[in-house]
């Protein structure tokens, strides 16, 4: 955790005592405030103005009507056999991309072989004497593909025609065996082009040469850097390639962090360290070792140092995840070189970490960077010094002595097996007798580095060996990573393919899974409170709704361990059996009496064949009986509906099916009150979200708009039967045209609708849980726009008894700030009599009991119901499931304006924003108002009124405790009416700098269609992302109303260093908002004093994410054997490695002296 927030998390600590003993000026002058009542009296004026704009607005009543008219078939839903469903097709899936790795292994090793068999020869010296079919170029305009087309599966032009060759930077164009390697893999074009159509879901294909050459298929151009090179890729070196040619392995990285190697030096052994540790994978187990001791200077202070290990686990070695390498790389950057030179310390913990479990055990490796000097220099002394009559005389010069350090090396290294391999690098400087020596005796190499300069190229003797020195033939699947060709989250099914002929590798195939997908087919079979996850042999979750999607990530992810999102505080305890039989492969189904949400639910589980992953799905009891709404069998009053894609209705396919609807919807474009916006006033238009699609991937990646909109027209308006998915017989998933149809007489209460505010309504929309989603006035939508997964949607879901206010936000057309105000819709009842409700106790009843009022419910809604059967004058209560949210749109201002008029004082002095004289007679008092939601996020605020749209930092997800901080303090720590939770958010976004507002927002996408076709419009040059991947402490409140007290208010004289003034705090109990007021509010004027205190008294009540060293440490991995006890090990070739040193280096005559002592005995 940095700085900033532990001084936070201390002052967040001592606030109690901070309140009863600071006193702050103005504190005495206002002990009691006068405007209780009006305060009373506003909340409920804003409460009735927010009631009633939402039913004049949004007509809930009626799409609650609707749904309940409405006719529904029940399905009762078995767990096992979606379990089934889903290990087959996810089952296929994984299958499908191994066999396709299988046929271009084959392949590989059938033209390598026959190459060298036939002596064959190649009529070229150079690569451009290839002809153009077999040399395509990546890197080359002239050489690329002439059939380069935009595809949205690719996300970028490809070739499906021919593949294309990408040379690493530091492998010689014109060698022999480039050549060679180019010429023999065009002939995998064709088994390419085979598994392409054998299987629609692949992704990129390739193939990895020793040679440092990589065929790709489809071909494409490469990607740019910002000065319009083309970025380098080196096969050799990636994950994929590493993990399926080296196997297993337990690294312990050195660093010599003495004060000799500082600056320069220490750069580039970090960028080494680094280096090792991006190409890890999570086969392997790893640790960094920082190697130093404390000394004196010249003038005798003493400076604390010692040998640190870098990693969370100091006695034990770590798992190269994700978390692990990223833990380590942050450690590594903030190392700084201090302290004199020892070694020993750190070979001897190296050593036992060597031995630790967990590990591999299958290769161990020592990877040392060292400057090879034996003294720091002057300021480094080995004593303290001590006076005499002449004056101080400094402690001896520290100069290290190797051989104790050579020595039990030897001797430890002794009792590995395998003994561990050491690869040295000499940063520098010419002493290359210790690292040189330490490494040929070995079995090892030493390099002596003098830049950081292309370090993979420089450190190939230790890559060379990894990807030579494993014996292995088999396949395996990589962790999840970004795709560096732009595709997202991606798995690699990677093979290594050794030629028959030599013994030796060739190179490395992969083929690459889409997460995205993954997520598609999981996400696909949910339903109601249904979620699903998916996890790895090692318990991480790669997919769950708590993590952010696949497509959002900023960096390689971080992989949470499954019980850190499903247990809190070690329950329920069930989980960790549901764990074990996951990890172990077994498919079952385990009943949780209560789930980490509090819900009694079935847990149904299965793991997935030909991978390492198993999936769970958790159904809550009233899951596992489906209720789905019917179409109308009268539609005789239910007029069209159209697609979201206005335009098309005037392409020319539209035309020639469906002519004249593009002249009957009247589309207008750049409306004054929708610029750049295609709209409809006469009819609201449909969006069909990917999971109401069969295939949602299909659907995603088709870039066909005229012909998805006919489909979609005729099917929303069709009579044909609705079958289905499982027929596999059309395209749209049972129910969703049951939707559309029973929502369409919404459309003309919205269009015919008069009232104050209207003008300032922006859009009307309902969402449902099917993905339906109708909008007013009709326009279009982003292509991956899911109404159920919007803040609005789940705010309001997880309160449906409640109106829930956002708070205010950018409109997508850059129009201007909004809030949106919505309100949830409940699955049409059932009515229930009396006979069938007096056993359930009041507060509890279900849906369709009869009731007096909502707090009768379990849902806390009770209303008159329009749904067929008896007792249709009786009020009921609402269904346990939410059917979907409908809300409105409306501006700001207008939102602000409307509330801050309702807040008139009864002596018309006191009103909110009005300025008058103090209790002390200073005239710089005001009342100050303020509206937040129940998270503590302000909704209404006098500066935002004033704030530029562009700025959004200044009024979007603004705290309350960052503009009122004393208040703040007094709520979680007097009142305890917020309660403060701390979380960990392993992947959370960092700015490189702060954020500054938008001057314009022209050359940014604003239309739905700017982003839908983003990735086909960008330009060569990568856009710059000030944003990246982080762990951070999420700091978050959550309101407790019953520490409103009996009279539903809270009041408060505060004072501190920001402010004083009189508080009140109120709820409006029918909404998510709470009212704020402050009486006699004062503003203390900044100065250098009060500034930095007025700073830490908000931050420390503030929600919000920090930055910290991530959590590694909460996970621990409590494996007790090895792979090699398992017998699970690669056979090792046992290559030997050339090794040389320079033994009369250029040092200081006094070091060269003593390493040739230290070095005589043990060479004779």
């Amino acid at each position: 955790m940095d700085t900033k927030r532990i001084l936070q998390l201390l002052l967040y600590i001592s606030m109690p005592c901070a309140i009863a003993t600071k006193a702050y000026r103005g504190e005495e002058k206002h002990d009691i405030g006068t405007l209780a009542g009006d305060v009373q009296n506003w909340a409920m004026l804003i409460q009735n103005y927010i009631l009633q704009l939402a039913s004049d607005g949004i007509n809930k009543h009626i799409t609650q009507s609707l749904l309940d008219q409405a006719k529904y078939k029940s399905e009762i839903k078995d767990g096992r056999e979606l379990v089934d469903q889903v290990k087959e097709e996810l089952g296929v899936y994984f299958q499908n991309k191994i066999q396709a790795a299988e046929r271009l292994a084959e392949k590989v090793l059938e033209l390598h072989d026959s190459f060298l068999e036939q002596n064959m020869t190649i009529d070229a010296d150079r690569l451009n004497d290839l002809t153009a079919d077999v040399y395509k170029d990546s890197d080359i305009p002239t050489r690329l593909p002439p059939d380069l087309k935009f595809s949205p599966y690719f996300q970028q032009k490809v070739s499906k025609r021919f593949s294309t060759v990408k040379i690493a930077d530091e492998v010689p164009r014109e060698h022999q065996s480039v050549i060679n390697t180019v010429h023999f893999t065009k002939g995998l074009e064709k088994v390419f082009i085979e598994n392409a159509e054998t299987d629609a879901l692949l992704r990129w294909q390739y193939f990895g040469s020793t040679t440092g050459v990589t065929r790709l298929y489809p071909g494409r151009e490469w990607s740019t850097n910002f000065a319009g090179f083309y970025n380098d890729y080196d096969p050799r070196v990636r994950p994929w390639y590493i993990a399926a040619t080296s196997g297993p392995k337990d690294v312990i990285i050195v660093l010599d962090c003495s004060l000799s190697i500082k600056g320069e030096k220490f750069a580039i052994a970090k960028a080494v360290a680094k280096n090792v540790i991006r190409t890890l994978t999570k086969q392997d187990y790893v640790n960094v070792i920082c190697s130093r001791a404390s000394h004196w200077n010249e003038v005798g202070k003493w400076y604390m140092y010692d040998t640190d290990v870098l990693s969370c686990q100091k006695k034990r070695m770590v798992p190269a995840t994700n978390a692990h390498r990223k833990d380590l790389i942050e450690k590594i950057d903030k190392l700084k070189a201090g302290g004199t030179t020892e070694l020993q310390k750190a070979f001897d913990i190296t050593f036992e970490l060597l031995r630790s479990v967990p590990r591999t055990g299958c290769q161990s490796i020592i990877v040392f960077a060292t400057d090879g000097l034996d003294t720091d220099g002057e300021q480094v002394r080995c004593g303290p010094g001590y006076y005499t009559r002449s004056g101080y005389v400094p402690g001896p010069i520290c100069r290290y002595n190797w051989t104790e350090v050579y020595n039990l090396a030897m001797e430890k290294n002794k009792y590995l097996n395998p003994p561990a391999r050491v690869f040295s690098y000499l940063i520098v400087e010419d002493a290359e007798i210790f690292p040189g020596k330490l490494a040929c005796d070995h079995n090892g190499s030493m390099k002596k580095l003098l830049t950081g300069e292309n370090l993979i190229s420089q450190m190939s003797n230790y890559y060379e060996f990894l990807s030579s020195n494993a014996v292995t033939a088999y396949g395996l699947w990589t962790s999840p990573y970004l795709d560096s060709w732009g595709l997202g989250l991606m798995l690699t099914y990677s093979i290594p393919i050794t030629s028959k002929v030599t013994g030796k590798y060739i190179g490395v195939v992969g083929i690459d899974a889409s997460l995205d997908v993954i997520e598609n087919f999981l996400s696909k079979h949910q339903w109601g409170s249904v979620y699903s996850f998916l996890i790895n042999n090692n318990g991480e979750t790669i997919f769950h709704p708590r993590l952010k999607p696949s497509k959002k990530l900023l960096e390689d992810p971080i992989f949470i361990p499954i019980s850190q999102l499903e247990m809190h505080l070690g329950k329920p305890a069930e989980f960790l059996e549901l764990m074990q039989h996951m990890l172990a492969g077994e498919s079952g189904v385990l009943f949780f009496p209560k789930a980490r949400d509090g819900k009694p639910r079935t847990f149904y589980y299965g793991a997935l064949e030909d991978s390492e992953y198993a999936f769970a799905f958790s159904l809550a009891e009233e899951d596992k009986e489906f209720r789905r709404s019917q179409e109308p069998e009268d539609r005789s009053k239910i007029g069209k509906s159209y697609y979201n894609l206005l335009e098309e209705y005037n392409s020319t396919l539209m035309r020639q099916r469906l002519s004249g609807v593009f002249e009957e919807i009247d589309v207008r474009e750049n409306d004054s009150r929708y610029p750049g916006l295609r709209i409809s006033y006469k009819f609201s238009t449909i969006f069909l979200a990917p999971q109401s699609h069969c295939d949602p991937i299909k659907y995603m990646y088709n870039d066909s708009l005229a012909a998805k909109t006919v489909d979609a027209h005729l099917w929303i308006n069709g009579y044909q039967e609705d079958l289905g998915c499982e027929t596999g017989l059309q395209k749209f998933d049972k129910g969703v045209r049951a939707d559309v149809l029973i929502t369409q007489p919404i459309e003309e209460i919205w269009r015919t609708r008069n009232f104050d505010s209207i003008d300032k309504i922006k859009w009307t929309n309902v969402g449902l849980r099917s993905g339906v989603f109708r909008t007013y006035p009709g326009h279009r939508s982003t292509r991956g726009y899911d109404p159920t997964q919007r803040p609005w949607y789940k705010r309001t879901s997880s309160a449906p008894h409640k109106t829930s206010i956002s708070t205010p936000y950018m409109d997508s057309a850059g129009v201007g700030k909004i809030n949106t105000i919505s309100q949830a819709v409940f699955e049409g009842m059932t009515p229930k009599n009396d006979h069938d409700c007096d056993d359930i106790e009041v507060g509890k009843k279900l849906g369709g009991c009869p009731c007096e009022e909502d707090t009768d419910c379990l849902m806390k809604v009770c209303y008159l119901s329009k749904a067929p059967g008896f007792g249709a004058e009786r009020h009921r209560c609402a269904t346990e499931r939410v059917e979907g949210v409908t809300g409105l749109d409306i501006l700001y201002d207008d939102f602000h304006n409307r509330t801050m008029e309702s807040m008139q004082a009864s002596d018309f002095r006191k009103s909110c924003g009005l300025a008058y004289q103090c209790p002390d007679g200073v005239e710089d008092c005001q009342t100050r108002c303020y509206l937040f939601d129940s998270g503590a996020y302000l909704v209404v605020d006098p500066d935002f009124l004033t704030a530029s749209a562009l700025d959004e930092s200044r009024y979007e997800q603004v705290t309350l405790g960052s503009k009122e901080g004393e208040v703040m303090k007094h709520l979680v720590n007097k009142h305890h009416f917020f309660r403060r939770k701390e979380s960990i958010d392993f992947q959370g976004s960092c700015r490189i700098t702060p954020s500054e507002p938008k001057v314009t927002l022209q050359g940014l996408p604003q239309k739905p269609e700017d982003y839908d076709d983003y990735q086909k419009n960008r330009g060569p040059i990568p856009k710059f992302h000030n944003d990246f991947g982080c762990i951070q402490d999420v700091v978050s409140f959550s309101a407790n109303d019953e520490n409103l007290g009996p009279s539903g208010m809270i009041t408060g004289n505060v004072s501190g260093p920001c402010m004083s003034g009189f508080y009140y705090v109120t709820a409006m109990p029918k909404t998510n908002l709470y009212l704020l007021v402050i009486e006699n509010y004062r503003i203390f004027k900044k100065s250098i004093f009060y500034d930095f205190n007025c700073k830490m008294t908000r931050s420390v009540v503030n929600s919000g994410a920090y930055r910290i060293v991530n959590g590694t440490c909460a996970h621990e991995d409590t494996t007790e054997t090895t792979l090699a006890q398992q017998n699970m090990c690669p056979d090792l070739r046992d290559i030997s490695i050339k090794c040389s040193f320079l033994t009369a280096s250029s040092m200081t005559a006094s070091g060269l002296l003593i390493l040739a002592g230290v070095f005589a005995s043990l060479w004779t």
